[in-house]
């Protein structure tokens, strides 16, 4: 497989009426809500375009491993990818011209005021959709010391005492300290 540019001609698709775009989406890093993921293998994708009666419909896979960082201990965690593209598109001449006639709405319809949509965004949402809401490394990890970084993991016993915080930490939490008194 090949590296494709994923842009189709909107008179391509209405002329033959289905595309089939088949190859590896090149990408380093994929910019996440909660973190940037490296990339780890590469970026298998498939997407149908049809020429529908309501405008141009695209559905098709995107399959890959990311490396994203555990919620709680920071640790690299390796993800398998299987995202589902789904969209479907129509001339900005169709626009809906109120709020409610959008909200009315719950497809996934985006609008093209080009000779040419890019499926790049859809490729990324595929994959962004598809990170779980909490990555962890273990059900059970124990993530990082709130006061001092030590994972927490490593070190069984660890204990803090004050005078192992960080210093530019200290205000912040006194604050903490005063709260939970008050609570």
């Amino acid at each position: 497989m090949s590296a494709l540019d994923w842009t189709i001609s909107v008179e391509d698709v209405l002329l033959k009426r289905r595309l089939i775009l088949n190859g590896i989406f090149e990408a380093e890093y994929i910019d996440a809500p909660n973190a940037r993921c490296r990339i780890v293998e590469p970026i298998q994708v498939k997407i149908v375009v049809v020429a529908a009666r309501d405008g141009i419909a695209v559905g098709g896979y995107v399959r890959t491993v990311i490396e994203h960082p555990c919620d709680r201990c920071l640790k690299p965690v390796l993800l398998p990818i299987n995202g589902t593209i789904e969209a479907l598109y129509k001339p900005i001449s169709e626009m809906p011209t109120s709020e409610e006639e959008e909200l009315n709405s719950l497809r996934n319809v985006l609008y093209y005021d080009s000779d040419q949509i890019d499926l790049t965004d859809r490729i990324v949402e595929a994959i962004v959709v598809d990170i779980p809401m909490k990555v962890l490394c273990s059900e059970n990890c124990k993530g990082l010391c709130p006061y001092c970084g030590v994972d927490l993991n490593e070190e069984e016993n660890h204990r803090c005492v004050e005078k192992d915080f960080d210093p530019r930490w200290k205000k912040l939490f006194l604050v903490k300290q005063n709260l939970t008194k008050e609570g």
